[in-house]
């Protein structure tokens, strides 16, 4: 067993000062503490390869330190010390799987055993856990007196997780020859393959990573290797279908003939590892694909410049960077291959708000490789961001993120909307929770900066009112007057008196109040009286999918608040959509709680928790002839009753009955009604977002 330069470095500091804590060893070595609790780890697994007690970490952070560990590995017994990797379970599981892929001969244990230096038990342990990884491939381990252990599953599963194999075993010192000595590659076959993949630079005018150039060379290696034993990909995924053709497929035709490789698959698997790979620097060709690509690339940096409201300088150099990053991208994420060591770590405690707004920013390329960006593949896009605005010095404005909360009392209905409502109008602020008055009552304030409430709270923190369903004219407003009281900049606000003076200075002004009212409305334009109702189709659930003809109702009386809710949930009992407990409960919420439901003039929504007996997605409506008073503090004449199993499967019913709502004609129309067929033709019939 042997031990990396990292675990030696900490042993060595352990030893040589054993009351030191985890913390002073963090700070002494400028490692994390998973970076510690990693190398102890490993340390652990050499000393008792080499059988010795392993060191023990105590919650106070201190360490336990054996005798005899102090004794052996004291710094004047360390001159001799082998600092050559230890192997953990997940490297030696990459490891047998390397060895069942190219080792032709009949496995046994003794095989595993010897290559590895691993005790029979281990071997085991490391084999079962391997094939649970295996699962994930649809690939098994199987054996047999006559084959031995061996791999059963298509080439082309086989071929992925050799992939993810090699890229896990060249994380580690020495992983190159370690690959080249159980894959059994020769000198000649790397050396010719790395002249080869030279070539293909030239030919493409492109600069693999670094990266790029440890692994490619090994994965077409291990491909030729497979192709000579006639282990061919019999079947690709539909969409390797589209890479013949390609320069990339092209140029990888004289690659295969070079080795034989006639079989159309496999010529397509080996243009795809071009495809999907980083590059340095590369010379943009014509082609129809990268110029979708490159002005899906110029829309990504459109909306992110928007959305940060900062023009990026160097604008066409940044769009170079992003599209070198955004092509092999585009393939990998097309062809469902992941990058495995993600700086996902690295990147986010550091640029978390920056994050948000790149993955708002990243809409026009999903769009065109129809499917999310991973955030395995954003967070390199939002290092390149914030890499651009550190140079132009702008990233503290980006990165200087608000925490808030939601408090509602409303249920998890409203609350839920509510809270993604907000969490898109301020991509800003980081939105932790969303809380009841009584959960808001016990929450630590250390936890956040801002309150959204729909009434007044005891608190220190910065609050804002908002009503639980925001229209579309009051969402511009509400986060200018939020953005202008957290960061002290208010859109649009201008000094109107000294731009008069400048105008003054210029030209004859003969109407010097008008011009004023002008330059405002120019500068910050009221939104227009009118908004037409158009729904959102975006959602499975829709409002014209619930709100149906059994569950309106017209009455020609009025009734009490408690009878209007036992009405309009009687429908939905019928249905089974809800039980009567939930009507109940929801009577009882308004009761006691007092929740602020009142969603238009005269209009409330009635709900219960989602644990309450709701059975599906469901809305109903009771209309009555002139408002009635609610539990004393609302009035309304019409009663909706919503409910939901599911904390988001409603937002569409929500969003959508909330642009009915805000629609002034709409709304007239709606309380104007005599029959539930009217209703139904305002929901039903009316334009819809295209």
């Amino acid at each position: 067993m042997y031990l990396d330069e990292r675990g030696y470095t900490v042993l060595k500091t352990i030893v040589n000062n054993p009351s030191i804590t985890g913390k002073e060893v963090e700070a002494s070595l400028q490692l994390t503490r998973k970076q510690l609790s990693y190398a102890i780890e490993k340390i652990n697994d050499y000393l008792q390869g080499n059988g010795m007690p392993k060191i023990e970490r105590l919650r106070t952070g201190k360490f336990i330190v054996p005798v005899m560990v102090l004794e052996q590995y004291k710094t004047e017994d360390m001159d001799g010390f082998d600092t050559t990797y230890v192997y953990s379970d997940k490297d030696r599981g990459f490891l047998i799987y390397l060895m069942l892929l190219c080792i032709q001969e009949e496995l046994s244990i003794y095989h595993f055993t010897s290559e590895l230096e691993i005790s029979k038990n281990t071997f085991l342990t490391d084999l079962k856990k391997l094939e649970h990884k295996l699962e994930g491939f649809h690939l098994e381990v199987s054996y047999n007196r006559q084959e031995g252990y061996h791999l059963v599953g298509s080439e082309f599963a086989k071929r992925e997780m050799m992939i993810e194999a090699v890229r896990g075993i060249l994380k580690l010192p020495n992983g190159k020859d370690t690959i080249m000595g159980i894959c059994r590659i020769s000198e000649d076959l790397m050396t010719l393959v790395e002249e080869q993949i030279a070539c293909i630079e030239e030919k493409l005018r492109i600069r693999f990573t670094d990266e790029r150039m440890k692994e490619l060379p090994l994965i077409l290696c291990l491909t030729v290797i497979r192709t000579k034993k006639r282990r061919i990909i019999r079947e690709l995924p539909e969409v390797f279908q589209h890479i013949a053709g390609t320069k990339e497929y092209t140029a990888m035709l004289e690659f295969a003939k070079a080795y034989d490789i006639t079989w159309q698959s496999e010529k397509l698997f080996l243009a795809a590892q071009i495809q999907i790979s980083n590059f340095h620097s590369m010379q943009t060709s014509e082609s129809e694909q990268e110029e979708e690509l490159m002005r899906a690339a110029e829309k990504v940096i459109e909306n992110f410049e928007n959305m940060i409201c900062v023009t990026i300088n160097e604008r066409e150099t940044l769009l170079e960077a992003l599209f070198q990053h955004i092509k092999p991208a585009f393939y990998r994420i097309k062809y469902h291959y992941h990058i495995e060591q993600s700086i996902a770590d690295m990147v986010l405690p550091q640029y978390s708000s920056l994050h948000a707004i790149v993955r708002k920013s990243i809409q026009p390329f999903e769009e065109l490789v129809g499917a999310e960006f991973p955030d395995e593949e954003l967070v390199y896009i939002t290092a390149l961001f914030g890499a651009w605005l550190r140079r132009e010095g702008i990233l503290d404005l980006v990165e200087t993120r608000k925490k808030a909360v939601v408090v509602c009392a409303n249920g998890v209905s409203i609350s839920n909307f509510l809270y993604f409502t907000l969490k898109e109008l301020f991509p800003e602020i980081d939105f932790v929770t969303c809380l009841s008055l009584r959960d808001f009552a016990e929450y630590d304030e250390k936890n956040y900066d801002v309150v959204f409430t729909m009434g007044r709270l005891e608190t220190t923190k910065m609050q804002f009112l908002v009503k639980p369903l925001i229209d579309e004219m009051s969402k511009k407003k509400f986060r200018e007057k939020v953005m202008g009281e957290l960061t002290g900049i208010i859109p649009h606000e201008i000094d109107t008196a000294g731009l008069m003076e400048i105008i003054r200075r210029h030209a004859v002004v003969k109407d010097e109040e008008a011009l004023k009212r002008d330059i405002a409305n120019a500068l910050s334009p009221e939104p227009e009286e009118e908004h037409t109702y158009k729904i959102n189709t975006q959602f499975s659930i829709g409002l014209k999918d619930v709100l149906v003809r059994e569950t309106i109702q017209v009455l020609d009386h009025t009734v009490s608040w408690e009878e209007a809710i036992r009405m309009v949930g009687a429908p939905l009992i019928v249905r089974n959509d809800v039980t009567e407990g939930y009507v109940e409960k929801s009577i009882e919420n308004i009761r006691e709680d007092q929740p602020f439901i009142l969603i238009a003039d005269g209009v409330i929504i009635a709900h219960a928790g989602i644990e309450d007996g709701a059975r599906r997605v469901c809305l109903s409506l009771l209309k009555m002839p002139e408002p009635i008073d609610v539990a004393g503090y609302m009035e309304a004449d019409i009663i909706l009753m919503i409910g939901t199993p599911d904390p988001t499967k409603h937002l569409g019913v929500l969003e959508q009955l909330n642009s009915l709502l805000e629609d002034k004609k709409a709304l007239s129309r709606l309380k104007a009604a005599k029959e539930p067929e009217e209703i139904l033709q305002l929901v039903q019939n009316e334009k819809k977002e295209k």
